[in-house]
């Protein structure tokens, strides 16, 4: 029992010395391992001491190795706590820091003049959007492309032409953000997307040959004069994780057929 307690106080110790700045504030009971008690708050942990404040603002400096099992419990926990708390901080200034690398292209997009006019609502969904659709590209293709967002609440969705340019209109998602940058990409948008166009199918090979390999080799690939499908995500209900893989797949192997490079 006491070789278990001297092993967990050490570690406790070895966390408080690197802890340093550990506040709590709440008020409570302390006990030394000699039965002495005292009331008040934790303040913070200062070298290997525990610094505690009385209801008459004395602080007082005790060695952790001094505190009751209980009390190293609670010191313990603190520590956790706080480690869990850097640690969730840290993660996420990590997860910011990518998404802003993601973000510096090679798809790269820029909101249209005015856009400090624009309702701040619409704004702030059609940054999100852009955001995620951007950095969802840029981290599992290699298309290069500069856009421009533009808020249209007129158009009754959204379009998109094969220059850049993207009018929001009703609709503003990841997944409409997605399906208009594609057509910025070429599709239904280049010159030559109605040539591939026989009955209703793509004759493409690289983008029939993509089809087959996600379908079986019966899988058939519409088009029309601006959308495929399938995985053309066309509605909210196409997107999820395998199916926006898969639409980039696709928009690559159109872009083949088209001979965009």
């Amino acid at each position: 029992m006491i070789a278990a307690r001297n092993h967990r106080l050490a570690w406790t110790l070895a966390c408080l010395l690197g802890l340093g700045a550990l506040t709590a504030g709440e008020s409570r009971q302390w006990t030394s391992n000699d039965g002495r008690t005292l009331e008040g708050e934790f303040v913070r942990v200062d070298r290997s001491s525990v610094v505690i404040r009385r209801a008459n603002g004395q602080l007082v400096h005790v060695p952790a190795k001094d505190l009751a099992d209980e009390d190293v419990l609670y010191v313990t926990r603190l520590v956790e706590k706080q480690e869990a708390a850097e640690a969730a901080e840290r993660e996420e200034e990590e997860r910011q820091e990518r998404a802003e690398k993601l973000l510096e292209g090679p798809v790269t997009y820029v909101l249209t003049d005015g856009s400090e006019n624009w309702p701040e609502d619409r704004r702030r969904r059609i940054v999100e959007a852009m955001d995620s659709a951007v950095s969802f590209l840029n981290e599992h293709a290699k298309f290069k492309k500069h856009l421009w967002a533009n808020n249209s609440p007129g158009t009754p969705t959204a379009d998109a032409n094969y220059e850049g340019w993207i009018n929001w209109g009703g609709s503003i998602n990841r997944r409409v953000a997605l399906h208009e940058i594609s057509h910025t990409l070429g599709i239904g948008t280049h010159p030559d997307w109605q040539k591939f166009i026989k009955d209703g199918k793509w004759t493409g090979k690289h983008a029939v040959a993509q089809l087959e390999a996600f379908d079986g080799p019966d899988a058939v690939l519409h088009a029309d004069r601006q959308h495929f499908w399938p995985y053309g995500l066309n509605f909210d209900k196409e997107s999820n994780a395998e199916a926006d893989l898969r639409f980039i797949k696709m928009v690559e192997a159109f872009r083949k057929d088209l001979g965009i490079r």
